[in-house]
C-alpha cells in the first residue's frame, strides 16, 4: 500500500542522500538499447551545462525587461539585453522588446495577454487544430470567450480559405478585432503556417476594413530551426508579425528552462505593472522573478555557435533522421505522413494492427501517439525528432525493434 511522503522531524545524512543527487540516464542507454526519440529535449551541450551550473552559484535574480535599456546593467542582464538583440538580429528587427521566459507556454501566455490589451476582451482568437494547448491556457487566463478553431490542410499548416472565411464571418457578426496565432514547427507533425500569406490577409483586412489584428507565432520549435535552413526567413520582416515565442531548451541545446519571449518595441508596456518596492522598475513579464542563468547560458550558447554552428549542428541531425526514414521505409515498415525537412518527421506504423505499438516500445523510446488525419483518413501517427543525444547505433535498435514486432504481427495474422 502506498505510504505518502512526510516531512521529516530531523534531516538525512548527505551520504544518505547521495542516490537521489544523481539522476538516472534518461536519454540515452546503451545496456537497454534504448534512446528518447518522442520529444524536442536533449542532453544540454557541455559548454552550456558548464556556463549553466557556474552562474547557478551566482544564483542572479532577474525582474523587469532590459531590452531598449541603455543604462549600465550588471553582467547577466546586459547578457539577457544583447540575447533579445542577437535574435531580433536573427528575426529581422533589431529594436524587439523581450525577456528570458520558463518556456513557450510563457511566451504564448505572453502573446495572447499582449494582444487582448491591445484590442480588447471582446477580439476574437483564431488558431488552428494542431495549435499548442498553451494557447487555450491563455485565452482562459485572459478571459477570451470568443476562441475558434480552423482546420489544418493536408500539408498540416492552418487552412487559409477557412481562415479568411472565419474573418468574414465574425466582421459580419461586428467583431472589429483579431488575435491570430500561427506556429513555426507544430509539435506533432513539424509543418509551419505561410506567414507570409497570412501576413498580407491581415494587411488587406487593416487596409480595407480598418479592423485590428494581433499576430502572435509560436515558434517554440522551429525558431531556431527554419531560420538555418531557409534564408529570408525572418518572421519580423512581416510587418503584421508583433510576437513570437522561441525554445532554446529544444533546439538551442541548453538546459530547462530557458524559452524567450520577443515582441515589437514598446508593446509590453500594455502590461506594466510597478513594483512598489523597487525605484522607476516595470514590470513587463509575466512571472516576475526569473533564473539569470538562463540567460547567461543562451548568450554563451549563441556566441559559441552562432549561425553557421546551428546550421551544422541542425545537419547532423537531419542526416540521422533520413537515415531513420530510409530504412524504415525500404522494409514496407512505415507510412510518412509528415516530413518538412527538418530533424523531426511524423509516421505511422503501417507494419502493425492499427499502427499502434506496445507499451512496452512507447516507454523504451518515449513516443506517444495521436490520430491525424492522411489522405482523409485517421491515422494514429508517431513523431520522432532527432536530437543531439541520438545516435545511428540507437536508430539500428530502434528499426531492429520494429523489424521484430512487424514479424511478430504478420504471423499473427
Amino acid at each position: 500500500m502506498y505510504k505518502r511522503m512526510k516531512f521529516l522531524e530531523e534531516g538525512r545524512t548527505k551520504e544518505k542522500l547521495t542516490p537521489y543527487m544523481n539522476p538516472p540516464k534518461n536519454y540515452i542507454n546503451s545496456e537497454e538499447k534504448s534512446v528518447f526519440l518522442g520529444y524536442p529535449q536533449t542532453i544540454p551541450n557541455p559548454i552550456a551545462l558548464e556556463t549553466y551550473k557556474n552562474y547557478l552559484e551566482y544564483n542572479e535574480n532577474h525582474v523587469g525587461v532590459f531590452s531598449n535599456v541603455f543604462t549600465q546593467l550588471d553582467q547577466t542582464r546586459k547578457m539577457e539585453k544583447e540575447l533579445i538583440e542577437m535574435l531580433g538580429d536573427l528575426y529581422g528587427d533589431d529594436t524587439v522588446d523581450g525577456y528570458v521566459t520558463s518556456g513557450g507556454t510563457e511566451g504564448n501566455i505572453m502573446g495572447t495577454w499582449i494582444g487582448k490589451e491591445l484590442l480588447g476582451k471582446d477580439c476574437c482568437v483564431i488558431k488552428s487544430y494542431l495549435t499548442h494547448q498553451s494557447i487555450d491556457k491563455a485565452c482562459c487566463l485572459c478571459s477570451l470567450s470568443n476562441v475558434i478553431t480552423i482546420s489544418y490542410t493536408d500539408e498540416y499548416v492552418m487552412d487559409l480559405a477557412e481562415l479568411e472565411s472565419i474573418i468574414n464571418s465574425q466582421i459580419n457578426l461586428g467583431v472589429k478585432s483579431f488575435i491570430i496565432v500561427a506556429t513555426m514547427g507544430y509539435t506533432m507533425t513539424g509543418s509551419k503556417d505561410n506567414i507570409e500569406k497570412i501576413d498580407m490577409l491581415i494587411q488587406h483586412y487593416e487596409m480595407e476594413n480598418s479592423i485590428k489584428f494581433y499576430f502572435h507565432i509560436d515558434a517554440a520549435i522551429g525558431g531556431l530551426v527554419f531560420p538555418f535552413l531557409h534564408e529570408n526567413e525572418g518572421i519580423f520582416k512581416y510587418k503584421s508579425v508583433k510576437s513570437l515565442t522561441v525554445d532554446p531548451h529544444k533546439m538551442g541545446y541548453v538546459p530547462f528552462s530557458a524559452g524567450i519571449f520577443i515582441c515589437r518595441k514598446s508593446l509590453q508596456e500594455s502590461i506594466a505593472i510597478p513594483i512598489k518596492y523597487a525605484k522607476t522598475v516595470y514590470d513587463k513579464t509575466l512571472i516576475s522573478s526569473r533564473n539569470g542563468a538562463a540567460a547567461a547560458t543562451c548568450w554563451v550558447m549563441f556566441q559559441y555557435l552562432g549561425k553557421e554552428g546551428f546550421k551544422r549542428e541542425l545537419n547532423k541531425l537531419i542526416i540521422l533522421k533520413e537515415y531513420l526514414v530510409k530504412q524504415l521505409l525500404s522494409k514496407n515498415l512505415i507510412e510518412v505522413i509528415s516530413d518538412q525537412g527538418t530533424n523531426m518527421v511524423c509516421i505511422h506504423f503501417n507494419c502493425i494492427q492499427d499502427g499502434i505499438l506496445s507499451d512496452q516500445l512507447e516507454k523504451k523510446y518515449i513516443l506517444d501517439g495521436f490520430i491525424l488525419k492522411y489522405r482523409g483518413q485517421d491515422y494514429y501517427c508517431y513523431k520522432i525528432y532527432i536530437m543531439p543525444h541520438v545516435t545511428k547505433e540507437s536508430l539500428d535498435y530502434f528499426i531492429e525493434d520494429i523489424v521484430r514486432i512487424s514479424q511478430v504481427n504478420r504471423k499473427d495474422n
